[in-house]
């Protein structure tokens, strides 16, 4: 079984080669114990003297509030908060009431199981009773369509008092002339062109536009040059003509162009496939049931088949439904994402049989284990290499967004907007260069309450975090342990949280009290470092991974108080211990 052990991990370190495959993927869950919080507060001293304390320095509170946290971590290191999660079984078990440890009993892995964070996936999963974790303490929407709204009604707004400011005192003098320069502002705002915000769709069309141009882009002799600086050009009115920040098409023409003419520009179609991948068809499916049946076939056989190949692994039944898949997830002909991923897999498995069974000491069972790692190492490596972009638009945010209460908000906006605006310069002519604009930002946005409630609706199942998942990253010293005039270091993980004030869980609101119908905006800053491994300098490896990983959380939350400090810049903080456990190795969500 040594023997065995050796080269299992030989397997797994080759296929792993591939990529740089994260050591921390997988599911992570663990508590944080908040411990320090900064007063807001201002007490008096020994002399009766106000004395504020420190904003920027939490103190140590009498009691803990312990929260649950939920991380996953892909195959590519990149990590994303979750406020929930169901380990379901995609195989039918047999029997409806089986739980995950009756599955785990009977002799599944994780290759039989998902990682389900949108619950309307949940149909596609056979009927059974699974095991869901959830975190109260994170609730988030989709911020993105409430900023869209808000800029558009901005620019819409903006006009409104552009022209209501720019009349003469003798062009607003009636009652007749107001409504009419009310009727042009409306006109005036139905004709303006709305800036492309269905991101979904523009994005399909560049995508459509740019797929024959990959080979030039990737030949091109550098960034700013040829074909590269021509599309690159495009993308850039693409981003910039949207509220929304889509960066995949920038994003594409980049990676395209690193990966320059290599493997015979296999590379750079695979980079512009990976990006133009928008619903993670490639990485759900090599973590899902098709090809989770093929790695087990396939591994089963060539340990009862001495001299099987790769390509008769390929042809088995077993197979058969993750090679279809596998070549219609293509976005083009040249697209070897996912038909690339099971050639390695099935070239794994033939490999590792053949040396367990040219070794002579091995039983089956053993060459089998052996072969279904190498096969799982080598699709994992697949993920690694060409992880999905995370910043694609929900399909809340899309709907909103192509919703005839959207396309409304010009006229409401505009109408709103220049009547107060009007009122406004004409009972207050002194002030009404001072006042105008947020008047009629104020009237507009009343007009839109309905508008803002859908937005506020639009749902996030994960909060991609920025910066390293990793133990050492980071600075995990309690900030007032901090000494006076020095700073913190990097942060390891950050994340921005927004809850929006239309949202149904805004902590504000209240359905059964009129006045407690819609809350403030509640912004939370989120900060993650982690302590340094016990031996320092030591890297962990893909096959051994890490169980195991702590430091110090840190939050800091707009909207529930009035901001503090000299500057008012400054929320509410507070920071405390967290230890997360990895209970999953599982690299992708929502697995088909």
């Amino acid at each position: 079984m040594k023997k065995a052990l050796v080269m299992m991990m030989a397997a797994a370190t080759g296929a792993a080669a591939m990529a740089e495959v994260s050591p921390y993927a997988g599911l992570w869950v663990g508590s944080v114990g908040l411990t320090t919080v900064n007063e807001v507060s201002i007490p008096l001293d020994a002399d009766n003297v106000p004395r504020a304390p420190d904003p920027l320095k939490p103190t140590v509170t009498g009691s803990r509030a312990d929260l649950r946290l939920i991380i996953h971590v892909d195959a590519a290191g990149r990590a994303s908060l979750l406020k929930d999660v169901a380990v379901v079984n995609r195989n039918p078990s047999g029997d409806a009431s089986a739980t995950i440890a009756d599955i785990a009993a009977a002799g599944s892995d994780e290759f039989a199981l998902s990682l389900v964070t949108d619950p309307a996936l949940y149909a596609e999963y056979p009927m059974q009773k699974a095991t869901r974790i959830s975190s109260v303490a994170f609730d988030f929407g989709d911020a993105q369509a409430t900023l869209v709204l808000d800029a558009l009604v901005g620019r819409v707004v903006g006009a409104a008092v552009d022209v209501v400011s720019g009349k003469p005192a003798s062009a607003i003098d009636t009652a007749a002339k107001r409504n009419q320069i009310i009727e042009d502002i409306v006109a005036a705002a139905q004709g303006m062109a709305m800036p492309p915000d269905n991101v979904a769709s523009t994005y399909q069309a560049f995508l459509d536009s740019v797929k024959d141009a990959v080979p030039a882009i990737a030949s091109s002799p550098s960034p700013s040059a040829g074909a590269a600086a021509l599309w690159m050009n495009t993308a850039n009115i693409l981003f910039n003509g949207s509220s929304f920040g889509d960066t995949r098409a920038q994003d594409l023409v980049r990676a395209v162009q690193a990966a320059g003419m290599a493997n015979g520009g296999a590379d750079a179609w695979n980079a512009a496939s990976g990006f133009a991948d928008t619903s993670a068809t490639v990485t759900r499916l090599l973590v899902g049931k098709a090809v989770g049946d093929a790695l087990a076939g396939a591994a089963q056989h060539a340990a009862n088949t001495p001299g099987a190949t790769a390509g008769g692994l390929k042809g088995l039944d077993t197979s058969a439904d993750a090679v279809a898949a596998a070549l219609a997830s293509k976005w083009h002909d040249n697209d070897t994402r996912a038909t690339g991923a099971l050639d390695a897999m099935f070239a794994a498995i033939a490999a590792t049989a053949a040396d367990g069974h040219a070794a002579g000491d091995l039983i089956a069972l053993e060459i089998q284990e052996q072969a279904y790692a190498a096969g799982a190492a080598a699709l994992t490596a697949a993920l690694a290499q060409y992880p999905a972009p995370r910043n694609a638009p929900t399909d809340g945010y899309t709907a909103f967004v192509t919703s005839a209460d959207y396309a409304a908000v010009p006229e409401k906006a505009a109408r709103a907007a220049a009547a107060a605006a009007l009122t406004e310069r004409v009972e207050n002519p002194l002030t009404y260069t001072l006042t105008l604009p947020s008047v009629a930002k104020a009237a507009a946005m009343n007009a839109l309450q309905a508008t803002y409630a859908a937005a506020a609706r639009a749902k996030l199942n994960e909060l991609p975090l920025a910066g390293v998942f990793a133990l050492g990253e980071g600075d995990p010293r309690f900030a007032v342990d901090v000494e006076t005039g020095d700073m913190l270091g990097a942060a390891g993980l950050t994340g921005r949280l927004l809850l929006p004030a239309n949202f149904p869980t805004n902590p504000f609101r209240h359905r059964r009290h009129p006045d407690h119908t819609q809350g403030y905006d509640v912004t939370r800053n989120i900060r993650i470092d982690f302590d340094a491994p016990e031996e320092p300098g030591k890297i962990p490896s893909v096959t051994r991974g890490v169980k195991q990983v702590s430091g110090l959380y840190r939050e800091e939350v707009f909207g529930l108080h009035k901001p503090l400090g000299p500057g008012q810049d400054v929320g509410l903080r507070t920071e405390g211990r967290f230890e997360l456990n990895r209970i999953s190795t599982i690299s992708t969500l929502n697995g088909k």
